[in-house]
């Protein structure tokens, strides 16, 4: 199996772009009483889907063509961010790495960027990869705002929690912040008309790591 990285140059049409989560819960009930239980059955997976204008360029339809040829089905993985956010909301950029390690099951890290990041903030709803690699990686969104102390130092928390532990020093990535991804369809498809022009270029993306 191959990982296979979005391209830049994809042509995404405006309202192309759809980011959710599944969940993987499992729901129990009791019919005496009418109590609900609910508890967590797997870790939640990041969706994507991924849309073409409605008319594009030959070049344009390779970069999709060859792309999706790639992907070989489900054989491989695509890495890929959100085509639509590539860097967190707030003003904190440079160097990020985790300042101290964190447990597996923890929603909140603490991240230091030295201290040119001093006084910068992470605010809600910014996509961050701790880690890196399939299988040592995570994707999360932060879900409050937070600032850098006058080290560049700043604790975010976020969801989904971690699936794993990572030490300190490990680097989190806030550039195209990004998750493997593999299709759920097994077959795909795509228009020529009017000589030059292609359309219905698509791809439906699950977040998978093993």
């Amino acid at each position: 199996m191959a990982v296979i990285t979005l391209p830049t140059g994809l042509a995404i049409a405006k309202r192309g772009v759809r980011w959710g989560q599944r969940r993987f819960d499992v729901i129990g009930g009791n019919d005496a009483t009418g109590n609900i239980q609910d508890r967590l059955g797997a870790p939640p997976r990041w969706s994507l889907s991924l849309r073409a204008p409605d008319a594009i360029t030959a070049a344009e339809a390779q970069v999709w063509r060859a792309m999706l040829l790639q992907l070989r089905g489900r054989v491989n993985y695509l890495l890929a961010w959100n085509p639509a956010q590539v860097a967190p909301r707030g003003t904190m950029r440079g160097t990020m790495t985790l300042n101290a390690s964190a447990s597996a099951g923890a929603t909140s890290v603490v991240i230091t960027a030295g201290a040119g990041e001093a006084g910068k903030t992470i605010l809600s709803g910014s996509p961050l990869t701790i880690g890196s690699g399939l299988g040592t990686s995570q994707l999360v969104h932060t879900v409050s705002d937070a600032a850098a102390n006058g080290s560049g130092v700043i604790t975010v928390t976020f969801e989904p929690p971690l699936r794993a532990g990572f030490s300190t020093s490990t680097a989190v990535t806030w550039d195209k912040a990004s998750a493997y991804f593999k299709t759920v369809n097994e077959a795909t498809a795509w228009d020529h008309y009017d000589g030059a022009l292609h359309q219905d270029f698509a791809l439906d993306l699950l977040e998978t790591w093993n």
